[in-house]
């Protein structure tokens, strides 16, 4: 009952706080696009940065949420990568086996971490466009979510990876 509840109180505190690293980078694309005299695109990034925040917080205080609501964030934020990087890897979301998204309860934040790392470790890198796969699919009484990347792969993406890339990624996935 201990583990249980150490663990539902990590969660919670992972739910509470937005990644340091993700604001600040946020806020540096907001302001080079302000830099760049691009405010159009500094507006519409501020917009979605907002709704994500709001999100983010009202959904801190809840141990779970509808499926539909993750993936809600989770293309939120996936837009708001992809702008900054200027549509540098395109997305998709399916689901299979009849997943019914409003009936389905995951933890807040589940998926983000891992599409976080596939963007940031393997389709940054890489040259062309890049291409991120999520799937969710039933199977029997377990929730399956395939994140695929067609990125520079694991051994190229350590070698370049400096040691603070690794701190970074590595709170957020053990955490969840």
């Amino acid at each position: 009952e201990l583990q249980e509840r150490a663990t539902r109180l990590e969660m919670q505190a992972l739910r509470a706080q937005m990644n340091p690293h993700f604001i600040f980078n946020c806020l540096s694309a907001i302001n080079c696009f302000i830099l760049e005299n691009e405010t159009e695109k500094a507006s519409d990034y501020l917009t979605r940065f907002s709704r994500l925040i709001r999100m983010v917080l009202t959904n801190s205080e809840k141990s779970l949420i509808t499926l539909e609501e993750e993936v809600k964030m989770l293309k939120l934020y996936l837009d708001m990568e992809r702008l900054r990087f200027e549509n540098s890897f395109d997305y998709n979301i399916t689901y299979t086996n009849d997943v019914d998204a409003e009936a389905v309860l995951v933890p807040p934040l589940l998926l983000q971490p891992f599409c976080e790392n596939a963007i940031w470790h393997g389709l940054m890198n890489k040259e062309g466009k890049g291409h991120l796969t999520i799937t969710i699919k039933k199977d029997n009484e377990y929730l399956d979510c395939l994140i695929i990347d067609d990125g520079i792969g694991r051994v190229k993406a350590s070698a370049i990876n400096t040691g603070s890339a690794k701190k970074e990624k590595s709170m957020g996935l053990k955490i969840t």
